[in-house]
């Protein structure tokens, strides 16, 4: 009986009730068994589990990433580096883009840290110089803090320029870079602290400075003129307009009697030209503590006949007290003109062993 039950073991087919009313033969004899739900088993094969593959049948394929992304393939399924904070591209490096604004009286420091990927790293860069180039200028801080903060944005364009364009397919919308900073009209405003540097140059040097008017010298006068306004006289030209006021060629004044030298080639020496440190000899002789009428005369103060040394002179002044200012003086000198006290002059004297 192949297909029937198994023997007994007592020999007698029917006792176990054969094939007439017997029970059916127990699974896997002979006829292979559906088999249990989810697991293989007689060669039919399972579902794979979802979202591995198995037996042939393929797993569920990745959700699509926005703006058409996609990742490399890696060992850990993520990219190698960084990506960009605005794209999502890379090769990207982290750095610090910065700008600055003058509010007159404040400033404000600004900043944009990264990481960025080589085309927005340098749109950043673009941008973010040029607006400090129009705004950077206007506090008294601003002079100093405009040109570093466009110093330091070299430090991160140098880094964007060392990065590979971003991988194709791995990136979304970039910024768009513009042109180069040096072809924007932005640049122009550096005429602003070139401006004010020159001006202070030449302020310095006396260009542009009040001019000293040292009278007339040899040099082209310009003189009025009705028909072309100014007219350039030759420097040979020795007169001038005379002026609305009138000196006296010689002032009807009475000067106290001077000592004249009796040498022709002293006759420059005289008394109205001493100074302090200069030597006088009163040629009265006279032993009294007053002269008013003194013959004074300069001389060398090794000359042994030197009597008094000029400690100071006071100009415009008839008053001897002002020699009292002078702890070393002990005489003075004074000389008056009667119609001209602007030519009076008094001169503290120290007496001489």
């Amino acid at each position: 009986m192949p297909y029937g039950a198994p023997p007994p073991e007592d020999g007698n087919p029917y006792s176990a009730g054969g094939a007439y009313g017997a029970p059916p033969p127990p699974p896997g004899y002979g006829y292979p068994s559906a088999p249990p739900p989810g697991q293989p088993g007689y060669g039919y094969p399972s579902a794979p589990p979802p979202g591995q593959p198995g037996y042939g049948y393929p797993s569920a394929p990745p959700p699509e990433q926005p703006y058409g992304y996609q990742q490399p393939a890696t060992d850990n399924g993520y990219p190698p580096g960084p990506t960009c904070r605005f794209c999502g591209g890379y090769p990207a490096v982290d750095a610090t883009v910065r700008g600055h604004q003058g509010l007159i009286v404040a400033y404000r420091m600004l900043r944009m840290t990264g990481p960025f990927c080589r085309t927005c790293g340098t749109a950043t860069v673009r941008d973010m110089s040029a607006r400090t180039l129009v705004q950077g200028w206007w506090s008294p801080v601003s002079w100093l803090l405009t040109p570093i903060t466009l110093l330091l944005n070299l430090v991160p364009h140098n880094k964007f320029g060392r990065l590979q364009p971003p991988v194709p397919g791995s990136h979304g919308p970039q910024l768009d870079p513009g042109v180069p900073l040096a072809r924007r009209p932005h640049t122009a405003m550096l005429l602003v602290p070139a401006s004010l540097a020159v001006a202070l140059v030449l302020i310095a040097t006396g260009v542009l400075g009040p001019k000293k008017d040292n009278g007339p010298s040899g040099g082209i006068v310009a003189a009025p003129s009705p028909s072309t306004g100014f007219t350039y006289a030759p420097p040979t030209i020795p007169a001038f307009p005379s002026p609305t006021f009138t000196m006296p060629v010689v002032p009807s004044i009475t000067l106290p009697p001077v000592t004249t030298p009796s040498d022709p080639a002293d006759a420059a020496d005289s008394v109205d030209t001493a100074k302090a440190g200069d030597c006088l000899r009163n040629e009265n002789g006279t032993g009294s503590t007053t002269d008013t009428h003194p013959k004074v005369s300069v001389l060398a103060c090794t000359d042994a006949k030197a009597q008094y040394k000029v400690v100071y002179k006071y100009p415009a002044t008839s008053d001897e007290k002002v020699c009292e200012q002078q702890p070393k003086a002990d005489s003075w000198y004074t000389r008056t003109y009667t119609n001209l006290p602007a030519l009076d002059y008094v001169l503290c004297l120290k007496k001489l062993k």
